[in-house]
Order: structure tokens, then C-alpha cells, then sequence
């Protein structure tokens, strides 16, 4: 076999290799051993088919950029004075957007929403832009990203980098001191961010447990209760708040992980979306009147047959019920704030999730169900998603006051159709990179006991979300206690034919790490047994299989 690149595999390395009928066979890439953590991120890569690397035309196109200058900077709007900050993940790498806010009389406040403007890189038909259209999306994995463009644009020159200038597309919208939007306008502008803050930071200024530096504070404390104005606005016309937990694998250099952990949802997170949310409504709203060619971000609504299917699991569960469902927004809402204990609350939002379609980007306007709004686009985060990179380009045809230009309906529909598979595609190789991580996490823990509820259910047994690391493993129940186990009709219970023992979705049990195959993606779990079953059941006791 004859190698292509300097990279050799090792023994027991799992490899890609191209083999001809006639001739020598070619290495075409090195996947690594499934005992070698450092190569988790490579091989997911090759199994979702990330483009993990750049052409070198690409890399060229990039590299002949360099820091915004007069040239560059001619024309914008300057607004270098004004304190711009940025709030993100303490390990982020990009930053797309940055926030300000002066007061503009009384009781008016003028927000700036500052993206950066990665439009004025990637011009269509350039190597930069079929290479980040046909990437679709950034994806991030525990060890890095795969990102849509190449370092020198996604991490430095289009990255809102503290004490550096940089070229922005910027909504100013005037609000007043209860959230109400009273204008909006666009511009082309040049910024320099005051302040990286960390979502960490905010909260903790929030909470009055420390102070930001400068101007930040009173700035951030005023931003706020303008996010809350929103947030409200948005809930009384039938937003939805369902809370999702995000799972994130930290690792270390070598790619062990070191912990698996649920990121809390924090209110410096609301801040950022709200003010990202109108951002996306105002560019959705001019763009309507224009009759651009956008892409826009839709939410069809559920199914009645997907309501009622949830309706009947939330009866058998014993818990609120939906209520009318030819009024799923109200329905759907007044189930969200029951108040439940943490265990139930996550299992109903969880739940309705499920209930709902998944939003996808279309070349019409069919509303967003989870918003309760139309007129819905995504334009804040043009680094990582080429929907936004495209929205920008209608943007500055706005801004400048040129004839929109020709787009074709059908290629915005072949667009939208390719933008949503390339996020599903990431969506999927992220989850699946987090739960090697979490599979290896295990791998340490066999034998040792745990907590956790029941998350799913089959014919052959249940899943079990621990409660301590936010993986879930499989439970084989019939293996566990010495019965055949059926399903109920609506899915959320196991009842044994003979002990008539009842295993439901959202019960806590406790089990043992019984099992892990990281390649499979695979881990099983015993059943801990509190209590002795009657006749050959007994036999059974708690322990491994």
C-alpha cells in the first residue's frame, strides 16, 4: 500500500484506502485506534464527511486579506468610540457579534447589534464562498472546530477581537424603556470591542457578586431589563420557553475527557438571545417589504396527530395534561409553566420537544411556530452559518441602496434544502462526538453504582439518563428480573406478565455500569434490585448481569 501525505498508520489503526482491480492499493486517510482518544474527532469527521480541510485556493483567497485599514474602513460608519463588548462561552473562539446601548432621550435607548461582517470577505463566487457554501455550517467538536472558513477569517480577521478594528454589519434599533421597538436601521460600520466577557462574568455582575470593569457594568445592567421587556413581549403573543440541556465533553490536550457536563441555562444567555432575536426579526421585517431573496428560518407547527399522541403520554404519566389542542400555543405554553420538580420538568419539556417539527431554513416564509413570529431569518453568526452570510449580502444591497440582486427561486430553495442538511449533519456529528466522550468517561466507572431516571423505552428493555454524568445506558430488563416484559400502547411503560413489576418513563432507578463499547457507541447497565422478587426472580439480585 502506498501512502498519500506524511501520515503513516500505526498497528491496530483504523484507515480509509482506496483499492483499485488492477495496481497498488492508496492510503487515503488515517481514522486511528479506538483506544486512542486524540483521533475521536478525526474519525467523526470522516464518518459525517466534515471537510476538515481547506483547498489551497481557499487558504490563498484568505490569507490575502489583512487588517482593516482607511481602504477598508472608507464609507463605514465609525463607531470606534462607542464601548462595544462581546458575551460568549469562556472557550470561544469566534465571535460573531458585539453589543452597545447610549440613551437617545428620555426613556429611548439605542441598541447596537454589531455582526461581523464576513460579507465583505467571502464575495460570491469566490473560492472563500463555494468552499463555506459547500461546508454549510461550522461544527464543534470536543477537541476543536471544523470550521465553515479558514482560521485567518473565522478566528482572527471576521472574529470581533478585543482592542482590534474590525468591519461590521450593525442593527441600531431604538427602544424604548419597556422593550417596544420604535425604528430600526442598518449600517455599515466599523468597531473595536471594549471587553471579551464570558457568559460567567455577566451572571456573576448580575448577581452582585462582582463588578465588570469600566463602563461594562452599568451598560450590562441596563441591557437587561431590556432583554427581560423582550423576553416578555415575546411570551405574551406565544413564544415558546422550553428549556433543552446542553451537553458539553471537556477534554483534555490529549483528548481524554477530563468531564462531561450539563451547561446550565444562564440569564446573561438570555440577554444575548434576546438582543440576537431582534437583530434576526429586523433584518426578517425589512426583507419582507424589499421582497428580497432570503433565506429565512421556519418553524412549521406540530402535527394535531403529535399533540394528541403527547396529550395521551402526559395522562398515562399522570401529569398536566395539554388541554385543547386546536390551540397549540396556548396549549403548549400553559403546560411550560406548570411548576413540576426538576426530574418531571425535564421529562414534560423533553417531551414536547419531541412533539414539535424541527426548524429548517426554506425559501419562503412559512413563520416560526416556536417564536409565534413570521418574517424570521437568521443574520447574527455569518462565521459559522452560510444562511447568515447570504442574509448579509441582501443587507448590504439595503444598506447601500442598489437593486436587490437576481436570485432565483429555485436555487434559494436547492440552497435552503443543502444549508438544513448541512445542520442536521453537524447537529448529529456533535452528539455523536459528546457521547464517545461520555462513552470513554464510563469506560473509568465500570462496576460502579449510579443514579438516574428512565428516559426511553422499547419492547427489550429501557434507557436510563444518569443523573451525575448526563450520558444514558441501556437497561436489557428482561436479562435483570426473571419475566417477559410488554409495552404499553402509548409507549411509556414496561409491565412484566408475571411479577407485573412496572418499569415507567421518568421513574428513578439505580444501576450498575455494567458494559462500554466506545465503537458501538454502546453502554449497558444493570439493574440495581432494592427488593427481592418473589419465586425465580429472586435469584436475581442487584449486581452485574
Amino acid at each position: 500500500m502506498r501512502f498519500r501525505g506524511s501520515v503513516a498508520p500505526e498497528d491496530g489503526d483504523y484507515v480509509i484506502a482506496e483499492v483499485p482491480l488492477d495496481g497498488p492499493s492508496w492510503l487515503v486517510e488515517v481514522l486511528g485506534a479506538d483506544d486512542r482518544p486524540e483521533w475521536d474527532d478525526h474519525a467523526i469527521a470522516s464518518q459525517f464527511r466534515l471537510r476538515s480541510r481547506f483547498p489551497r485556493a481557499v487558504e490563498e483567497e484568505a490569507e490575502t486579506f489583512c487588517e482593516p485599514g482607511a481602504r477598508e474602513r472608507a464609507g463605514r460608519l465609525d463607531l470606534r468610540e462607542r464601548v462595544v463588548f462581546t458575551i460568549d462561552p469562556e472557550d470561544a473562539r469566534d465571535h460573531d457579534d458585539a453589543l452597545s446601548l447610549r440613551a437617545v432621550g428620555p426613556g429611548r435607548w439605542e441598541v447596537g447589534i454589531h455582526i461581523a461582517d464576513v460579507s465583505w470577505y467571502v464575495r460570491e463566487g469566490g473560492a472563500l464562498d463555494a468552499e463555506a457554501r459547500e461546508r454549510g455550517t461550522s461544527c464543534y467538536l470536543p477537541g476543536g472546530v471544523v470550521p465553515m472558513l479558514p482560521e485567518r477569517l473565522s478566528s482572527d480577521l471576521c472574529s470581533l477581537r478585543e482592542d482590534r478594528d474590525r468591519l461590521a454589519i450593525s442593527v441600531l434599533a431604538i427602544l424604548d424603556e419597556h422593550g417596544v421597538l420604535h425604528e430600526y436601521r442598518f449600517a455599515e460600520t466599523v468597531i473595536r470591542s471594549r471587553a471579551r466577557l464570558s457568559y460567567e462574568q455577566v451572571e456573576a455582575a448580575l448577581g452582585g457578586s462582582t463588578d465588570l470593569p469600566g463602563e461594562l457594568c452599568d451598560l450590562v445592567g441596563r441591557l437587561m431589563p431590556l432583554a427581560r421587556c423582550l423576553r416578555a413581549r415575546r411570551h405574551a403573543v406565544g413564544a415558546l420557553a422550553i428549556e433543552s440541556v446542553e451537553v458539553k465533553a471537556v477534554v483534555d490536550e490529549h483528548g481524554a475527557p477530563v468531564r462531561i457536563e450539563r451547561r446550565p441555562h444562564l440569564e446573561s444567555h438570555e440577554l444575548i438571545e434576546e438582543f440576537m432575536l431582534l437583530a434576526n426579526r429586523c433584518v426578517g421585517e425589512a426583507g419582507t417589504v424589499r421582497g428580497a431573496g432570503m433565506l429565512w428560518r421556519v418553524h412549521e407547527p406540530p402535527l394535531e396527530r403529535k399533540l394528541a399522541e403527547l396529550d395521551e403520554v402526559l395522562r398515562v404519566l399522570k401529569l398536566p395534561r395539554l388541554g385543547r389542542i386546536d390551540e397549540p400555543h396556548r396549549a403548549l405554553q400553559a403546560l411550560l409553566k406548570v411548576p413540576l420538580d426538576p426530574p418531571k420538568r425535564r421529562l414534560v419539556h423533553r417531551l414536547a420537544l419531541r412533539a414539535l417539527t424541527r426548524a429548517r431554513y426554506c425559501e419562503r416564509d412559512l413563520g416560526h411556530f416556536g417564536l409565534a413570529t413570521r418574517e424570521y431569518c437568521h443574520f447574527t453568526s455569518p462565521i459559522r452559518r452560510y444562511p447568515d452570510l447570504h442574509v448579509h449580502r441582501r443587507v448590504r444591497e439595503w444598506i447601500r441602496g442598489e437593486r436587490d440582486g437576481a436570485w432565483d427561486p429555485h436555487a434559494n430553495e436547492l440552497l435552503a434544502i443543502a444549508c438544513s442538511g448541512a445542520e442536521q449533519n453537524a447537529t448529529e456529528a456533535e452528539r455523536d462526538a459528546v457521547r464517545v466522550k461520555g462513552l470513554r468517561f464510563l469506560e473509568t466507572r465500570l462496576g460502579e453504582r449510579a443514579s438516574g431516571s428512565i428516559s426511553g423505552l422499547n419492547p427489550r428493555g429501557f434507557f436510563v439518563e444518569l443523573d451525575d454524568v448526563p450520558m444514558d445506558g441501556f437497561v436489557r430488563v428482561s436479562d435483570e428480573v426473571n419475566d417477559r416484559f410488554d409495552l404499553d400502547a402509548a409507549g411509556v411503560r414496561l409491565v412484566g406478565r408475571r411479577t407485573r413489576r412496572r418499569f415507567t418513563l421518568g421513574d428513578p432507578v439505580e444501576v450498575t455500569i455494567a458494559r462500554v463499547n466506545v465503537s458501538a457507541r454502546e453502554c449497558d447497565l444493570a439493574l440495581v434490585i432494592a427488593e427481592p422478587l418473589r419465586g425465580r426472580s429472586a435469584k436475581r439480585r442487584q449486581g452485574w448481569r
